[in-house]
């Protein structure tokens, strides 16, 4: 679409970044013209900035992973709680479990 009457077709082909090319065989029902974003990859990210939010989510990782059976993912939960909550976490134990 190209809005208002200082705008038209040639600047969206030549100069401000959309593209008269439309998709075909039905695609134009779910997706719109060519543009650079079809190009780009997009990268998502997580990042826990505060120590205490770590161990927060550790605790809860722990316990989630043990429900589902996740051994591996709990330990690396329970380690993270017990390092930035500041000592053995309570309910897990850890020297209880490697006795298994």
């Amino acid at each position: 679409l190209f809005l208002g009457d200082r705008t038209c077709v040639p600047y969206g082909d030549k100069v401000i970044g959309t593209n008269h090319v439309l998709p075909t065989r039905g695609a134009a029902r779910y997706t719109g013209g060519l543009w650079v974003g079809k190009f780009l990859k997009t990268v998502t990210y997580q990042e826990v900035r505060d120590k205490m939010s770590s161990a927060q989510l550790g605790e809860i990782c722990g316990r989630l992973s043990r429900v589902e059976r996740f051994e591996g993912h709990a330990r690396s939960g329970d380690l993270r709680a017990a390092r930035f909550g500041g000592g053995q976490i309570d309910w897990a134990r850890l020297d209880e479990l490697t006795k298994r």
